[in-house]
């Protein structure tokens, strides 16, 4: 596939979080213990949500080493650690106990793996969480603000229904200079701090007023103080209540990783080419994140067309867009795909436009008598 992506020098953790939601995952792609899902690497959120769902197999694939050393990194700690360190290697219980889980998880590595993430430590004390390039540029955002306009929306999180939260919003903060600072912060320029700028080449809206939009509709359609997304850009780990953690680092579900991890492989590569090749005829579900985002519309068709050439390929895809309207506008010619869009659930996370669901039905065997 023609990704901007290989225009990237890939040697750092970009994404330390996905932002794809699990919710609308599960939702999409109603995962059974028959499934062999792919599912892109990034930072491994997703590829240990599916292994939550018992499916046979998952190929976590990422064109980024170092993300596949990220998710690793977690498979190491879950099958040889409890989940005190696990929890604390996340950060989620503060710097003083990354350190010490990272004491406690060094001499088990490989000598190469222990000078990485010796390294990688020092560099982001505040844990795995909180590591990655784009993680760091949306936080700070909160951190641009006063002091009067961080409690407004400190003050979010308080609320119990979603009426008063959103009419607060708009009377504190929609109407206060804090609208035009959050349009000027995640404007298609200042993103390009957390992102790469080929990323954006080819995006089809901007990026602040579009953002801020989507914002206004979570405001006022989701409680807040329960999505887990706003809270992690606006306040990072601060305070942030268990339950709404994202199930595969919930102290209840640590057991079922151990036992599945067994069916997950990580592997290094472009999620399309392995869909392309012999063991990616296997996989009946994907969870290609948002890679669609950097391809053009034409390229996009392409990739469509080339994975419907296998008559007897049985796949339900899904991809986010984010500044893109990729596949809104496909009409495919063949009439074994089948595509649409559908919107997110309420745990999403409002930087994220939409999801879209393609399914490639087989063609069914003709059988002489």
């Amino acid at each position: 596939m023609n990704s901007e992506f290989y225009n990237l020098d890939l040697d750092h953790i970009r994404y330390s979080l996905v932002w794809e939601d699990s919710q609308t995952l599960y939702r999409s792609l109603k995962i059974s213990t028959n499934d062999h899902l792919l599912v892109i690497t990034s930072a491994g959120c997703n590829a240990l949500n599916i292994l939550l769902k018992h499916p046979a197999s998952v190929t976590a694939t990422d064109l980024n080493p170092v993300q596949n050393k990220m998710l690793l990194l977690k498979k190491q700690v879950i099958l040889n650690f409890d989940y005190a360190l696990y929890h604390d290697l996340l950060g989620l219980a503060g710097a003083v106990a990354v350190n010490e889980a990272k004491q406690r998880i060094l001499p088990t590595l490989t000598a190469a793996d222990q000078a990485f993430w010796t390294t990688f430590l020092e560099e982001n004390p505040g844990g795995l969480l909180l590591s990655g390039k784009l993680e760091k540029f949306m936080m700070a955002f909160h951190q641009s603000l006063g002091q009067e306009q961080q409690e407004l929306i400190h003050q979010l999180i308080t609320f119990d229904t979603i009426d008063a939260q959103y009419k607060f919003f708009l009377e504190k903060l929609d109407n206060s200079s804090f609208k035009q600072t959050f349009i000027a912060y995640f404007s298609n320029e200042n993103l390009s701090s957390g992102r790469d700028p080929k990323l954006l080449k080819h995006v089809d809206e901007s990026g602040g007023i579009v953002f801020y939009k989507r914002l206004l509709l979570q405001v006022s359609s989701s409680l807040l103080k329960e999505n887990f997304y706003f809270r992690f850009i606006f306040f990072g780990l601060q305070n942030l209540p268990h339950h709404v953690l994202p199930p595969c680092y919930r102290r209840e579900n640590y057991s079922i990783l151990r036992k599945n991890m067994d069916r997950l492989q990580v592997i290094q590569g472009e999620a399309v080419e392995y869909l392309l090749s012999v063991p990616g005829l296997k996989i009946t579900k994907a969870s290609l994140s948002n890679i669609f985002e950097y391809i053009s519309h034409e390229e996009f068709q392409k990739v469509c067309l080339a994975l419907a050439k296998h008559p007897e390929r049985d796949l339900q895809l899904i991809f986010w867009n984010l500044l893109n309207i990729q596949g809104e506008n496909f009409l495919p010619s063949v009439n074994r795909i089948k595509l649409k869009s559908q919107s997110l659930s309420q745990e999403s996370c409002f930087y994220f436009k939409n999801k879209v669901q393609i399914q490639f039905v087989p063609v069914p065997s003709l059988h002489l008598t």
